[in-house]
């Protein structure tokens, strides 16, 4: 299987996981088990899109921004469907805010400006949401497992007397209005990729000729880069998330390298890091990497739900920090061991990193986002 090939078989994947909801079209993670639209599977289906259909990946992310609540919040998920018709309700959680870099790619391939103009009031809500309701001395919080995006990371573990990240009990936190969401983590990996989105806030104002906003995103950006230096640098100079109260969360996980996606961190400490940690295959570089957990680790689990197996969402946040690092041989090894996942089992929800084996849903549709891994070298 050649990257060409890889590169049509992404497409039609995405062409026919298309839905229409009401007046909007989205794409569906999968349409066998998730036929709702999810937050930040919309941006990795977006930026895959934009490049074939760029018209497609701005109803993609116009769609996710329907949803938006009042008071600024682009809920987790939306758009139910019971017996054909829509229902109005969302989650009450967010998930990593990955739409402004989201809309920021697709603009780069569209110069929509018309589309900008459409969308930046709503990510100005959002943005402004997230500050007052997720930020902790200028870092993010995660207030439920599932927000994190990684429903049931080993980083949970401590946060609960009980681990309901690891049950069906912690869809009550997400889902019913009133009951109380009790954990919080000081998450560096939201903030890598709240840093990142500050960043194109920024590129996205600049573009429509406001260079106020621009500078204050700009600013707010230096903000919370100097904060998660602060916040989760450890001794070791590795990046770690927090307890609520404020313990480092100790286990190895591909959260580590997400300061890299940021550009966060010097690159000394980004050598080191990919140097000692990402390439050594003690930890995280199986025969298919990354598992989301060091395989040196006693929680590791091969198969277990964001307890091990290798995601191609979490390979492309490193692969494009990476390719800002200047690790281009890196990148391209990452990139074919994770085309050879592909030609192994399709493209699946998550993947074995020891062998390959595809797990989860089939017909995954952000495991399309190899072909942006694809086109960006």
């Amino acid at each position: 299987m050649d990257e060409k090939m890889v590169i049509e078989d992404a497409k039609r994947l995405l062409i026919q996981n298309r839905k229409t909801v009401g007046s909007w079209t989205f794409t569906v993670p999968s349409p066998h088990e998730y036929r709702h639209q999810w937050l930040w599977d919309s941006c990795f289906h977006a930026i895959a899109l934009r490049h074939f259909d760029t018209a497609a990946a701005e109803k993609e992310l116009l769609s996710l921004v329907a949803s938006q609540h009042r008071n600024g919040m682009v809920p987790h998920e939306s758009k139910y469907v019971l017996f054909g018709i829509k229902l109005p309700y969302t989650s009450r959680i967010t998930q990593p805010p990955l739409i402004a870099r989201a809309a920021l790619d697709v603009y780069k391939k569209s110069r929509n400006k018309d589309f900008l103009r459409q969308i930046f009031p709503k990510l100005q809500l959002y943005h402004k949401w997230l500050e007052e309701e997720r930020e902790i001395g200028n870092v993010l919080k995660v207030v439920d497992s599932n927000e994190s995006g990684e429903d049931n990371s080993v980083i949970w573990d401590d946060e609960f007397t009980v681990p309901v990240h690891k049950t069906y009990l912690r869809w009550f936190t997400t889902y019913m209005p009133g009951f109380p969401q009790l954990a919080m983590i000081k998450s560096v990996k939201a903030t890598a990729i709240y840093a990142d989105a500050l960043e194109s806030m920024a590129g996205l104002a600049r573009i429509l000729g406001n260079k106020s906003l621009s500078s204050h995103y700009s600013e707010k950006h230096s903000k919370v880069v100097a904060a998660m230096k602060e916040a989760f640098k450890q001794k070791d100079r590795t990046y770690c998330s927090l307890t609520h109260n404020g313990k480092p969360i100790p286990y190895r996980t591909n959260s580590m390298f997400s300061p890299l996606f940021a550009a966060a961190i010097t690159k000394k400490e980004a050598k080191s890091l990919v140097e000692g940690h990402l390439l050594n295959e003690r930890e995280f570089w199986t025969p298919y990497p990354i598992p989301t957990v060091a395989i040196s680790e006693k929680k590791f689990s091969a198969k277990g739900y964001w307890r091990g197996p290798m995601w191609i969402n979490v390979n492309w946040i490193i692969y494009r920090g990476l390719l800002r690092y200047g690790f281009k041989d890196v990148a391209e090894q990452l990139l074919q061991k994770t085309i050879a996942a592909i030609k192994k089992s399709g493209f699946r929800e998550y993947y074995n990193p020891l062998t390959g084996e595809g797990l989860g849903a089939k017909d995954f549709s952000w495991s399309a986002l190899v072909m942006d891994m694809i086109l960006q070298k």
